[in-house]
């Protein structure tokens, strides 16, 4: 994938797997064509082939290769200990078909007579039930960790199941139907509040750092998060933490940048994080230095078509996300109540419109940090823009962004773990290429899920609100849930990202012990888990903007403690903006979904409850008008709707 429209008919390879009995998988192109590809015998593993890119990784797949023989570490799912005798002679079958646009790659793979995994979503809230189906000819023999689960005949060849938990857990389960084996895996997470204030604790024991990459302080973000919901964490380390690192990097009385100032996306994030700031303390101090900064932002790097560049000119609208960042610092002053505020907020309003109009138009015609490709972030964050401004609009001025943001939605599903029945990356998207910036781990890999996975659930979210469609609810809530997966609450541990490569051999950044705080390579094959981040024990030195990976640049004069791997937060940003203090209520086809809360028919209607007592606010989309009852802790609200939110003070309209 080269370039626009070249990439259009590409195929990709969204989905490979290896089970015990088979192999199956799938490419997909961004025009909807789809590659089933499956063998009935076992294969040990597979991996993919990526061009290189100056010094760096890749950002393009070549292709993929399957390997019939493989030696050393893998995957328990996999075939193993398999070797070759001399003289013997094997055989392994190979079928590539294209699927029609009908048919399902679960129904497919069902045809070969394999037990196949077929489910919406592969996570829930714990008291939650989480159901899915077996396809399989013969009755399928369903284990979670060793335990029978029953499965109850639907129709010919379609089972059904159901499972639940009061606690916290993730479960492998494994289904066999006499000849075959597949396995998946579920999960039931943890309160809200409970992920968020263990997030924002780790933003503190993997400390954040200033310097030419904004991912090695996203963690801030969590942090402010924390503040404004009054959660259990360190307020005050946090806050010092915030006034050393915010001065190495901008000049706060100029309001501009000091440091990689051609890296808009950082500056972007800061405004961000300063209207962030501003609500959670209550305070202008912080949207007076994120005003200033958008207006540096506007001045230095906005084209006339509107498009954001980068200080070499190249298009960064869609890197991480320049004009969603200034509608979230448009959002906090208009609710000043100061004239000069509203005028402020009204410039940088239309200075975000015109970034998105010249989006809409384009659409996957733009550029990407890095190597030219279709790049998953630049579709994501496309998306998350072109929905955040379609809701700051009247009803009839949304049709135009609704359009444009659906349309990539489309061509972004080739890059999505769509089909796969893993809690652990299920809905997350297809990045390959941050491992070297991030945790200093040389090789490229898949980091499904990546904080940059949640750049989706921001954009499916909205979808949600203005479509009314249930997919999209469902794919943003499935994907938040495994991104979360990355926080093990427990052991109080933060992963950096999951890597669903069953053998990859490559050179981790690991503590060397004979210069302590410094590290050293070390070989190590990953094989299908969760990579740890290394900010705990690479630090950097204080009062010291550094450099964002291993390298140097003129701004900075070490690149001590530099990695990326705080970007991981990006996903508790999302977290609070869709989830923390909300919940989710849809009716369709004889079905509720509930998210945040349970729902129960009462003689007088509908009574929601809500999970957690940060909950202020619910939406709910019904097929008819009723009467609904939310209890929210220490107060109940009553309504009559159909569609919209229910907050404590009644009714907020679309």
């Amino acid at each position: 994938m080269e370039s626009y429209p070249q990439w259009d008919t590409v195929f990709v390879p969204t989905l490979l797997r290896c089970e015990k009995t088979y192999f199956w998988g799938f490419l997909s192109s961004p025009l909807g064509r789809r590659l089933g590809i499956y063998s009935p015998d076992p294969i040990a593993s597979w991996h993919l082939d990526y061009n290189r890119f100056f010094a760096d990784g890749g950002h393009r797949i070549m292709t993929f290769c399957l390997d019939f023989l493989q030696s050393g570490k893998l995957p328990d799912r996999h075939p193993q200990s398999q070797p070759l005798k001399p003289w013997e002679t094997r055989r392994w079958r190979i079928e590539i078909a294209e699927l029609a646009p009908e048919q399902t790659v679960p129904s497919w793979l069902a045809e070969k007579g394999v037990p196949v995994f077929a489910g919406e979503r592969w996570s829930a809230e714990c008291r939650s039930p989480l159901e899915f189906e077996l396809l399989s000819r013969t009755e399928p023999t369903l284990m979670a960790e060793g335990r029978p689960v029953p499965c109850l005949l639907k129709k010919s060849g379609v089972y059904t199941v159901r499972l639940e938990s009061d606690q916290p857990r993730e479960l492998r389960l494994t289904v066999s139907n006499g000849k075959h084996q597949s396995e998946a895996w579920v999960q039931f997470i943890h309160p809200w509040r409970t992920i968020m204030e263990e997030a924002a604790r780790q933003s503190l024991s993997q400390p954040q750092k200033m310097g030419t990459h904004c991912e090695s302080w996203y963690g801030l973000f969590t942090g402010a998060a924390a503040i404004l919901h009054h959660l259990d964490f360190d307020c005050a380390a946090y806050l010092e933490k915030v006034r050393e690192l915010v001065s190495l990097g901008f000049d706060v009385e100029q309001g501009c940048p000091t440091v990689h100032p051609g890296r808009i996306q950082n500056t972007a994030c800061m405004i961000g994080l300063m209207a962030d700031l501003g609500a959670a303390l209550h305070s202008t101090e912080p949207l007076e230095l994120g005003a200033k900064l958008a207006d540096w932002l506007i001045e230095h790097s906005q084209r006339e078509d509107g498009a954001f560049c980068n200080g070499k000119g190249k298009h960064y609208t869609s890197v991480i996300y320049i004009a969603k960042s200034l509608l979230e610092l448009v959002l906090e002053e208009r609710r000043q109540p100061e004239a000069s505020w509203h005028a402020r907020a009204q410039r940088h309003f239309e200075a975000a419109k015109r970034a998105i109009d010249e989006l809409a138009l384009h659409r996957d015609n733009i550029e990407t940090e890095g190597q030219a490709t279709l790049e998953d972030g630049m579709l994501t964050c496309s998306v998350a823009q072109l929905t955040m401004l379609a809701k700051m609009l009247e009803p009839e001025e949304r049709r135009p962004y609704i359009e444009a943001a659906e349309c990539l939605v489309r061509k972004h599903r080739c890059l999505e773990r769509s089909v796969v029945a893993d809690s652990r990356c299920s809905g997350t998207t297809l990045r390959f290429w941050e491992a070297q910036y991030d945790v200093l781990t040389m090789g490229n890999m898949i980091n499904s899920p990546h904080g940059w996975s949640a750049w989706k659930v921001y954009g499916m979210m909205d979808l949600y609100l203005l479509s009314g469609r249930r997919e999209y609810l469902i794919d943003a809530m499935n994907t938040l849930m495994s991104c979360i997966s990355l926080l093990d609450v427990e052991n109080k541990t933060l992963n950096w990202a999951f890597v669903p490569d069953p053998h990859r051999e490559v050179m981790t950044f690991v503590p060397d012990p004979e210069n302590p705080g410094r590290g050293k390579f070390q070989a190590r094959t990953i094989a299908e888990e969760r990579v740890g981040m290394i900010s705990g024990w690479y630090h950097a030195p204080k009062d010291t903007a550094v450099f964002g990976y291993l390298g140097s640049w003129p701004d900075v004069t070490t690149d001590q403690g530099g990695c990326c791997d705080n970007d991981v937060h990006e996903i508790f940003k999302c977290v609070e903006e869709v989830i923390l203090t909300r919940a989710y209520v849809h009716e369709e086809d004889g079905r509720r979904d509930a998210f945040h809360c349970t729902v129960e028919n009462t003689a007088k209607g509908l009574t929601i409850r809500p999970r957690e007592t940060l909950v202020d606010q619910v939406h709910v989309r019904l097929t008819q008008p009723m009467n609904v009852t939310v209890e929210f802790a220490g107060e109940r609200v009553n309504a009559r709707l159909q569609n919209g939110w229910i907050t404590r003070t009644g009714i907020r309209a679309e």
